[in-house]
């Protein structure tokens, strides 16, 4: 680049796509599930976000929204020098979508990747009035994934965990889906525990990244709170 050539424009993709099942988040009753950031000396705004469009598939309409995101901001794909992913827990079909895309256009585009626990994005929209919280993912049978948010706002991954935990973690409200094991749920109850829905947003990717180091894309893979079924169903089969 000359002297007097003008400094291109960089751009942040976010994706999240973790948990489909996340409580909307926006009045049209949509979690956006791409944002577009551009960033220079000044700091990153914020310059679009999308939902997932209706009726079509993950693997199909993320790259769809991701283009049309672009298109309407005029941003083209050498623009892009960062994608930050929610990385799970969360859904096994959704988070390779998520993961296998964001791998593609680091290569792609030679951008660099930051992949951000989706506990650390649920964490974003949780006020102080209701901390210290519980984020509750990948809830399975009578268990779920948990991760504590104090009453600054600092996470600490629990693990999984069932009902009989809850009463120790001194929390004033849970964070989850509708998959919530009923057990959990009717614990929380008895505890004075406020249960509130999940929320999950692209756009609040960028905060949820702060103090994140980047990765390279061989080191990115969905993190999955258990083994996934399917996968113990093929080991289970060789093992036959």
């Amino acid at each position: 680049m000359t002297p007097n050539e003008p400094t291109r424009p960089r751009h942040t993709l976010g994706i999240e796509m973790s948990n489909p099942s996340a409580a909307p988040i926006d009045q049209q009753g949509s979690t956006h599930t791409v944002a577009l950031w551009r960033h220079d000396d000044g700091g990153d705004t914020l310059i679009a976000s999308a939902p997932m469009p209706n009726m079509q598939r993950g693997s199909d309409g993320i790259m769809w929204c991701i283009e049309s995101l672009c298109t309407e901001c005029g941003v083209q794909p050498n623009g892009i020098d960062r994608v930050i992913v929610s990385s799970g827990p969360g859904g096994y079909t959704a988070l390779r979508i998520a993961t296998t895309t964001t791998k593609m256009l680091a290569m792609s585009l030679g951008a660099t990747i930051i992949a951000v626990p989706s506990p650390l994005v649920a964490a974003v929209a949780i006020e102080p009035a209701d901390r210290p919280a519980l984020v509750a993912l990948a809830s399975k049978k009578d268990q779920t994934h948990a991760t504590r948010v104090d009453e600054h706002g600092a996470c600490e991954e629990i693990g999984i965990i069932s009902a009989s935990r809850l009463d120790a973690l001194g929390i004033r409200s849970i964070f989850a889906d509708t998959h919530l094991p009923t057990s959990i749920a009717q614990q929380a109850r008895e505890l004075g525990i406020a249960l509130c829905p999940v929320r999950l947003d692209a756009r609040a990717l960028l905060s949820a990244s702060a103090g994140l180091e980047p990765i390279e894309p061989i080191r990115l893979s969905p993190r999955y709170a258990r083994e996934p079924d399917a996968v113990t169903q093929w080991r289970q089969r060789g093992s036959g």
